[in-house]
This record gives C-alpha cells, sequence and structure tokens, in this order.
C-alpha cells in the first residue's frame, strides 16, 4: 500500500554513539527517494554535546534546505539556568518543537530544574516531545507537566508501555504519541479505540536515517486504520500541532 505524503516528526543529523555519524546529504537522499514531502530535523550534537550549538545546527541545516526541512530544538536542564535562556531564543527564532532526551543524557523525569524547563516552554507555547524509557516515566511525566497547557509528545514508547501511555491520554487531551516504536499489532488501533479522538493523537516519527524507515512507515501502513486515519497519523496530526504551537 502506497504511502500519503508524509510530514516526518523526527530526522537526525550529526554524531551518534558507536555508529557512524549520521549524514545530512544521506537524510535528504532519503527523503527524496521516498514520500517524506518535509521532516522535522534535530542536531545530534544537542543531545550528546551541546544544545546550543546542536540547535544552531538545525537552523542552518533548514535553511539551507527550505523546501525539505524545518528545524527542531533540544535543552537540557542539566545546564540550568542556561536551559532556559534557550528556550526563550528557540522561540525567538521560530522553532515550535522542543524534544527532551533523558535518557540519552542521564537525568530523571522527576528533576527540578526540568520541571521549571517544561513550564518556561509552556509559557513560550512550544511543543515538547520527551523520550520514554521505562515503565513509569509516562506517568512521572503526567505528574511533571500537570499544569502545562501546551502539546505533549510521548516518544520512544515501546509497545510494552502502550497501556500506560492509554491510560495518561484518556486523562489528558494534551497528550499525543510518537508511533516509531509501536509495532506489536493492533497497537495502533487500541489508541483509536480507546483514547477520545485517538486518530488525531498519533504522530509519526522516523527517525531517519538512524532508523530504517521501513521499520517506522510498515506498522501504520499496515494497520487497521482508515485513509483518512493514516493521513492524519502521517502527516495532519503533525501539521495540526504546528499551526497551534
Amino acid at each position: 500500500m502506497a504511502a500519503p505524503p508524509i510530514f516526518d516528526a523526527c530526522a537526525l543529523f550529526g554524531p551518534w554513539p558507536r555508529h557512524d555519524d549520521l549524514a545530512l546529504p544521506e537524510l535528504l537522499t532519503m527523503m527524496g527517494s521516498s514520500n517524506i514531502t518535509r521532516s522535522l530535523a534535530l542536531s545530534t550534537t544537542g543531545i550528546f554535546h551541546d544544545f546550543r550549538v546542536g540547535n544552531a545546527q538545525s537552523l542552518d541545516a533548514a535553511r539551507a534546505n527550505p523546501s525539505q526541512l524545518l528545524p527542531t530544538s533540544t535543552l537540557d536542564p542539566r545546564a540550568y539556568p542556561a536551559c532556559l535562556a534557550e528556550a526563550e531564543n528557540c522561540a525567538r527564532a521560530g522553532l515550535r518543537l522542543i524534544r527532551f532526551f533523558p535518557s540519552h543524557q542521564g537525568w530523571p523525569i522527576r528533576f527540578a530544574p526540568f520541571r521549571e524547563l517544561l513550564a518556561k516552554c509552556d509559557s513560550l507555547k512550544l511543543t515538547v516531545a520527551v523520550e520514554i524509557s521505562h515503565a513509569g516515566d509516562i506517568t512521572e511525566l503526567a505528574d511533571a507537566v500537570a499544569f502545562t497547557q501546551a502539546p505533549l509528545l510521548l516518544a520512544g514508547v515501546e509497545s510494552e508501555f502502550l497501556g500506560e501511555a492509554l491510560s495518561v491520554m484518556r486523562a489528558a487531551p494534551k497528550f499525543h504519541l510518537e508511533t516509531t516504536h509501536l509495532t506489536a499489532p493492533g497497537s495502533l488501533e487500541a489508541v483509536v479505540a480507546h483514547v477520545p479522538d485517538g486518530a488525531h493523537k498519533l504522530v509519526f516519527a522516523s527517525y531517519s536515517p538512524l532508523r530504517y524507515l521501513s521499520s517506522a512507515l510498515g506498522p501504520v501502513l499496515a494497520s487497521g486504520l482508515s485513509g483518512e486515519q493514516k493521513a492524519l497519523v502521517l502527516g495532519g496530526n503533525l501539521q495540526r500541532l504546528l499551526t497551534k504551537a
């Protein structure tokens, strides 16, 4: 089954531990040979080295490739209070999505600087995506953002954590869910069946070229979602989130 035009919520370029550097030309070539019309691009320098340098690289890449890329930023709450000023810089530069990587950077979700940084992002009307790696992470995150209003993407959720995600999403409409790791049969259908307006809560993110595009795209195309619902997952929902931000 052919995919509708795709708006990818996460594409990567730059260094990655124990992996060849993710080359920006490789990402652009992959997009050109697939049906990805645009990607939110993130420099991994911002994850593993310096978020200010990485955010500048993401902006530069998007400015050099405006028809294909939109910039994404990342912040590290361990660099407090500098991270608060960088959130303001990102908002002024027009970046609308902030990604957090607690597991990759080694800090807990229950973390005072992170809570304050989430409040800052909310005041700036920035959509936030947070890496989920362990059972209980989603629950802790829900407690940490109980006061926020901006949309929040649960990123990296494995199928084994889907039940926890469903419970939180049923209680709080601001939560959305990336489909990247939801590979178990019936996972996407469960979100649509059990979460109010569930088809509008799923967002496609490939993490290309770190991951094969087919591994992220296949479960969406093979799911029992309708053609209209798949189009929402593969770009419509992300477009709406960025417009609201």
